[in-house]
């Protein structure tokens, strides 16, 4: 190809940049001005109804649905303008590399002058003045839109301090039982007294905190007490308190909290959540609702893979909502919550941004909020109770930390992790332990991050996350290898193998070990520094994804069918 056809390229591709550009910087511009009116107006609302006699349950539940319409429409408009600023960068890019192609590679062309010469530099500099002029009025345009998005989140701790004295916080159309809220004072949980309460009950994520004291079945001989098809899909585990059973599930229309009766299996209430500005994309392993919920005496809480929040009375009232900012993050966001007391916490690592946020349990609002320089992780925190005090550790895909639960300060970091971070790491006697694919399995000194043991040598799992068994650090992984390892030393001390791999976590209780296979079975382990001992096992023979919950010496189990089962030793 000649010159000429090159240059009337590379011009046409220029003004089609051109073009691209000025049309975008319109409309991020026509975008930010209307964007500033509909949240001044939105935020004016939301001051004026404050004023107000908040004591007045409907204007509460107003006050608390319009807080959080705001700020979903807040997180989307920053979304929007955050991804149109990225356009307008990569299309001046093009733009500048198109403009320096023609002239450092193409010489000016010299043509027989017609009436008054122009030289080829007079060109030159009247292209020159006009981009210079153009990228001026670009970056003008770009200042008030990084102006406009620099908007601060209005202050909530008056809409919640006002809208919590009463319960009816949401218009009753948001649950299907219809209750409205009881007028009850809420009472503020003590750490010591609610880890010590949830010992009797299934409240999180692998159980309790602190050693359960659920009664194991009589036998490993089941039957099936009660079947229930659950109405939404999802990969979370099913969590007990008294009487109830909750769990979540999810689709790109609705996000669903339910609650069944743990002794028939009939849904007592479900609540929806359906207002998240952006459902984002998500593998089909992972889907929407992929967090398991916490619970304690008198709410549950569930985050979405949405970011949407939600927490409930054990009678289906909403309490409180919130929407955390949009979750871009590969295959889906996956941290489960983790109850402490009074506060909520939640590991919100995405692709462009890694947090760690406390809420009040009574009310939603945040206690804390600490940015990390971590990376995307899919792990859920867990944290060492001692003394009414409480120490979180947090893994990542680069980095290890150590963070205080009652203020939030970072109490230690360590920037030795490696690979896609998805297991959790098991606490006990102030020490840390952690073990994942990519990563390494090792011991972590919960008040310096001491490593006690680092061994990089035995297969780690990379789904299900490993249990502390008396003194060893078991390891289930998805290839269906078990691998015993010294909890003193990190030493490997034997490795038994199934025929299929572990996605469930295994959990101890009793002095036995429950893990679930991809096979559908339901095993019953115990352990010694020479080798696993398969002690019963009990074929559901279907998939099992979920953590099996105890329940007055019943196991609760999700299945990969999306069941939920009741099962019950024979007599």
């Amino acid at each position: 190809m000649k010159n000429p056809a090159i240059r009337s390229t590379l011009r046409f591709l220029q003004k089609i940049a051109l073009i691209f550009l000025i049309l975008l910087g319109i409309h991020m511009l026509h975008d930010a001005i209307r964007g500033d009116q509909v949240l001044t107006a939105g935020l004016e609302q939301l001051e004026h109804l404050k004023q107000q006699d908040m004591s007045n349950p409907k204007l509460a539940a107003i006050a608390r649905e319009l807080d959080y319409l705001y700020r979903a429409s807040y997180f989307q408009t920053h979304d929007k303008r955050r991804f149109g600023l990225r356009l307008l960068g990569v299309g001046l890019l093009v733009f500048c590399l198109l403009l320096g192609a023609e002239r450092f590679f193409l010489p000016p062309e010299l043509s027989v002058p017609k009436g008054y010469p122009v030289s080829p530099e007079h060109d030159s500099g009247e292209l020159i003045a006009t981009t210079v002029c153009g990228v001026v009025a670009l970056f003008s345009v770009l200042a008030y839109i990084r102006r406009s998005s620099s908007r601060p989140l209005p202050d909530r701790s008056d809409t919640v301090a006002v809208a919590s004295k009463t319960a009816a916080d949401v218009p009753a159309t948001v649950f299907e039982s219809g209750r409205q809220p009881s007028p009850t004072a809420a009472k503020t949980p003590v750490l010591a007294e609610a880890v010590e309460a949830e010992t009797h009950q299934w409240p999180q994520f692998r159980g309790s905190l602190l050693p359960n004291r659920n009664a194991l079945p009589a036998n490993w001989r089941f039957r099936e007490k009660w079947k229930t098809a659950i109405a939404s899909p999802g990969y979370n585990s099913p969590v007990v308190w008294d009487g109830s059973v909750f769990l979540t599930g999810a689709d790109e229309k609705a996000r669903t909290l339910f609650c069944y009766d743990v002794q028939t299996g009939k849904e007592k209430w479900r609540v929806v959540c359906d207002k998240a500005p952006q459902v984002p994309e998500v593998s089909e392993d992972t889907g929407l609702a992929p967090p398991t919920v916490c619970v304690d005496a008198e709410r549950v809480y569930a985050i979405f893979g949405t970011g949407e929040m939600v927490c409930c009375s054990h009678t289906g009232e909403t309490v409180w909502r919130k929407q955390l900012p949009f979750p871009d993050i590969t295959y889906g966001y996956a941290s489960s919550p983790l109850l402490l007391g009074d506060r909520i916490i939640v590991q919100y690592d995405l692709n462009e941004a890694q947090t760690l946020y406390a809420f009040n349990v009574l009310n939603g609002a945040t206690l804390w909020e600490k940015k990390r320089d971590a990376a995307p992780s899919w792990s859920s925190p867990v944290a060492c109770v001692a003394d009414g005090k409480a120490i979180i550790f947090t893994a990542g895909c680069r980095t290890a930390e150590a963070y205080d639960a009652q203020t939030g300060d970072s109490l230690w970091r360590l920037e030795c992790m490696g690979g896609e971070v998805a297991a959790s790491g098991a606490a006990r006697d102030g020490i840390f332990y952690f073990s994942n694919t990519g990563a390494f399995t090792g011991a972590f000194s919960s008040t310096d991050g001491k490593i006690l043991f680092k061994n990089e040598d035995t297969p780690s799992p990379d789904v299900s996350s490993a249990v502390l068994y008396n003194d060893l650090y078991l390891l289930f992984t998805s290839g269906g290898s078990v691998l015993g390892i010294d909890a003193k030393d990190g030493k490997e001390l034997f490795e038994e193998n199934f025929d299929n791999g572990f996605y469930a976590s295994p959990v101890a209780v009793g002095g036995k070990i429950i893990a679930a296979n991809l096979d559908g079975d339901l095993l019953l382990l115990s352990a010694t520094r020479e080798k696993l001992t398969v002690e019963a096992k009990y074929a559901l023979k279907t998939k099992l994804f979920a953590v099996p919950a105890l329940s007055q010496g019943n196991l609760i189990v999700r299945t990969g069918e999306n069941d939920l089962i009741c099962l019950e030793a024979e007599p």
